[in-house]
C-alpha cells in the first residue's frame, strides 16, 4: 500500500520523492537549487529505530530529536510497511531545520494529545503555525480521525517544530516545497 499522499496543489512545481544519502551531480544540486519543488520525504529505505539527523542534508533538511520506526502499537497503526518519523528520545517533539528557505511543509500526524506545527525564519520568529487541537488515535473516543494534516506556508522558512505536549507523535507523511 502506498503512503498516504499531499493532497495539496502546487502551481508551477514539480513533485518528487526525496530519498536519504542520494548522490547527485553538481549540476543536479544546482537544478534542483534553483527549480522551485515539492519534495516528499521517502523514509522507507532507512532501518526501523535509526535516529534521523543527516539523511537528507544533501536536500538541505536537518532533524532534531527524530527516529524512525514502523508503529506496533494498533493507536498509532499504519500500512504495514510505512516508515514514519516519531520524536525521540523527547517524546512529543520533531525539529526539522532547512539549510535553504522553505515556504511550505506539511505532515500527516497521528498524536495522543493536541499538536502544533510551528514555522520559523532565521531569526527565530514565528511566521506560522497550524494545530490540532486534541488527540487523533485509532480507537480512541477523539472527534478527529488519524492523520490529520497539518501545514504551514510561508516566505523563509529555516525552521519547524512538531509539538505534542507531553505525549507521543508520529509524523506518517512529511512534504515540503522550496
Amino acid at each position: 500500500m502506498n503512503p498516504p499522499t499531499n493532497n495539496f496543489a502546487f502551481k508551477n512545481e514539480e513533485k518528487s520523492l526525496s530519498t536519504p544519502e542520494c548522490s547527485q551531480t553538481e549540476s543536479e544540486l544546482s537544478k534542483l537549487l534553483s527549480m522551485p519543488s515539492c519534495i516528499h520525504l521517502g523514509l522507507e529505505t532507512l532501518k526501523s529505530f535509526e535516529v534521523i539527523e543527516h539523511q537528507f542534508q544533501n536536500w538541505g533538511v536537518t532533524f532534531f530529536n527524530a527516529m524512525i520506526i514502523e508503529p506496533s502499537n494498533p493507536a498509532f497503526a499504519v500500512p504495514q510497511g510505512i516508515k514514519v518519523l516519531m520524536g525521540a528520545p523527547r517524546s512529543g517533539l520533531i525539529e526539522i531545520n532547512f539549510t535553504r528557505p522553505a515556504n511550505f511543509v506539511s505532515g500527516f500526524i497521528r498524536s495522543s494529545r493536541r499538536t502544533i506545527l510551528s514555522a520559523y525564519n532565521q531569526r527565530e520568529e514565528l511566521l506560522a503555525r497550524d494545530e490540532m487541537p486534541t488527540s487523533n488515535l485509532i480507537y480512541s473516543d477523539s472527534i478527529i480521525t488519524p492523520n490529520v494534516k497539518l501545514t504551514v506556508n510561508a516566505e523563509n522558512i529555516y525552521k519547524v517544530i512538531f509539538y505534542s505536549f507531553d505525549a507521543q507523535l508520529i509524523i506518517v507523511d512529511l512534504n515540503l516545497s522550496f
